[in-house]
């Protein structure tokens, strides 16, 4: 979401305005705390349930109605069981907006036995809070507290008196302004100034960023010549705040910006503006679909960083079994020492870092022996036949264990070219794995597995023909369809020597017609490390031929028997025809 447009003022008292559409006597059922900077009230009124969130984030403040079904923490902090004591069975009595802030105050008719109180919701970036109030604006408990020796200006603590938000020194306030408090405060700065958009920005209240820059771009594209800029400006926001009300501001998020707004931007009319019904149902579902991104994003950070961490241990790794593959191909050497020092012992001088002696089978030449010199020349010798019986013994197996190396290196690289690529349920099949290898560490208290990682959730996808083609998007889901989902006639698809997905082609006996076949291929290249190339090859054979790798991680296999197949991964019929764009 662009810091530059926080929830703003204009956003606040059209939320507002909504909920008092549907808030004022609606019942309160209950009270839950989804994290540890989020409240949900849930109501009851009208004979429907609403859900209204209040969150606190720093990065993503906000109140509005919301559909999710959101889950309260199993120990709810005490703020949240001080809202269950003074809210459940109470009902809203009405909403306030002070006009220009973000600040929404309900206040409650309380159930029985409970006095009157008064809920909060300051929603200003990392200042936000939520305070519960009673009758004498005394505070009862907040979600973040301050001491008056913390905060001495604005003490937030059970006890104390609560004490508005300060106004913003030397703004003016749209709703009290004319035209002439404008032009005497702002048309000299207007008139010279490069930067309007931060000039409005910064001397007008209730004005965000985004908005000082819908503002400056209208008053450029205006300029009429029986109206100062002041006077231009003072018309606009007149229409904004004033003149037709919140009522008739339009919810617009545009997409390509992640950026939403109270009214829709023409300075930013090259982008893609949605307008929605309601704004509670705009910042519903984009801040949902943000915190959803964000999310993912951490996880697929968290995962790569444990996965980058094993592939460099295993380069480390490689390095040092390399040097012992070389060391062992040596035996021949070591021998041709140990044998060359029993036969010419007595020429070697005692305590010689080296010695030069006859070659015992090349009667030209002569060998450079290097010695430990605290050892006689027969323990050197020793000491090189034990060398060569090592690496003689070692070769085949460090052979076998470079090998098995670069395997799980390979496995790492896909993996990490996978969770780049992968949303969803499948980055929570790869965690899976990782945590079922050993790349990440197992908590002592694990959560019990989920319902939709029993089974692992490969793409399906229909042939032209009607057939079944299955597409795995991460190793777990490669070895399902591969060995559990596939039947023994199914054909099977790879791109070659790249990362990508399995691909099963299923309810053909093979080898399959054209059609299915090119289709099959076509999503084998297209969800594979090559989907930005003209031309890839793509491997298929009979799912009888392929085999698990001995040893290998998930979706590491082995195939023969195949055939190959030249297709496009950037051909847009085929990705018309399976709705890939």
């Amino acid at each position: 979401m662009d810091n530059a447009m926080p929830y703003d003022a204009l956003t606040m008292k059209a939320v507002t305005d909504e909920l008092q559409d549907v808030l004022p006597g609606a019942l309160i059922q209950n009270v839950f705390e989804p994290d540890d900077l989020e409240i949900v009230i849930h109501f009851y009124h009208l004979s429907r349930q609403i859900n209204l969130l209040l969150s606190v984030n720093p990065a993503h403040a906000r109140i509005h109605l919301t559909k999710q079904r959101k889950k309260g923490k199993s120990h709810p902090s005490s703020f949240c069981m001080l809202l269950r004591k003074y809210l459940i069975g109470g009902r809203i009595k009405k909403l306030d907006n002070p006009p220009t802030e973000r600040i929404l105050t309900i206040t409650l008719s309380p159930p029985a036995g409970i006095p009157p109180v008064k809920l909060m919701a300051e929603i200003m970036g990392r200042r936000s809070n939520l305070i519960l109030l009673d009758d004498k604006n005394t505070i009862l408990g907040a979600l973040k507290t301050a001491s008056a020796e913390r905060n001495p200006i604005r003490p937030v603590f059970p006890g104390e008196s609560y004490r508005p938000v300060p106004s913003p020194q030397g703004k003016l306030n749209p709703l009290e302004m004319s035209a002439r408090d404008l032009h005497a405060a702002l048309e000299n700065e207007l008139n010279n100034s490069d930067h309007l958009s931060a000039l409005i920005n910064g001397r007008i209240m209730g004005i965000s960023p985004v908005l000082a820059d819908e503002l400056a771009y209208r008053l450029r594209g205006k300029n009429k010549e029986s109206m100062s800029l002041s006077e231009q400006l003072h018309h606009e926001i007149e229409n904004l705040f004033q003149e037709n009300g919140p009522a008739a501001l339009k919810p617009v998020y545009l997409p390509e910006r992640a950026l939403y707004a109270a009214t829709p931007l023409t300075h930013l009319q090259e982008y893609r503006q949605i307008e929605y019904g309601s704004f509670n149902e705009m910042l519903d579902e984009i801040y949902q679909k943000q915190i959803c991104e964000e999310q993912q994003n951490q996880w697929r950070k968290q995962l790569s960083g444990a996965v980058e961490k094993r592939l460099a241990i295993l380069k480390n790794k490689l390095h040092q079994q390399k040097k012992e593959l070389s060391a062992s191909t040596r035996a021949s050497e070591y021998r041709l020492y140990g044998e060359t020092l029993l036969t010419y012992g007595d020429r070697v001088t005692v305590g010689s870092v080296e010695t030069v002696l006859p070659h015992l089978y090349e009667t030209d030449r002569e060998i450079v022996i290097p010695l430990d010199p605290s050892l006689s020349a027969v323990a050197n010798a020793q000491r090189y036949f034990r060398r060569y019986r090592k690496a003689r013994q070692g070769f085949k197996k460090i052979q076998k264990q470079i090998r098995k190396t670069r395997n799980e290196m390979e496995y790492c690289r896909d993996l990490i070219y996978t969770i780049d690529r992968t949303t969803g349920t499948s980055l929570e099949e790869i965690r899976e794995e990782l945590l079922e290898s050993g790349y990440l560490k197992k908590k002592k208290k694990t959560k019990t597995r989920s319902k939709s990682l029993e089974k692992p959730q490969p793409l399906v996808f229909k042939t032209t023909g009607g057939r079944t083609i299955m597409v795995g998007r991460n190793n777990r889901q490669n070895d399902y369809i591969t060995f559990k989902s596939a039947v023994r006639h199914d054909t099977w698809f790879h791109v070659r020597a790249l990362p990508g997905s399995h691909v099963i082609l299923k309810e053909v006996s093979y080898p399959p017609p054209q059609e299915d076949l090119e289709e099959a291929a076509f999503l084998a290249a297209y969800f594979s490390k090559g989907q930005e190339s003209g031309v890839i090859e793509v491997d298929y054979t009979e799912i009888r031929h392929v085999r698990r790798r001995p040893g290998g991680k998930p979706g590491a296999v082995f195939y023969e028997n195949y055939e190959t197949i030249t297709v496009n991964p950037r051909d847009k019929t085929f990705r018309e025809r399976f709705n890939l764009g």
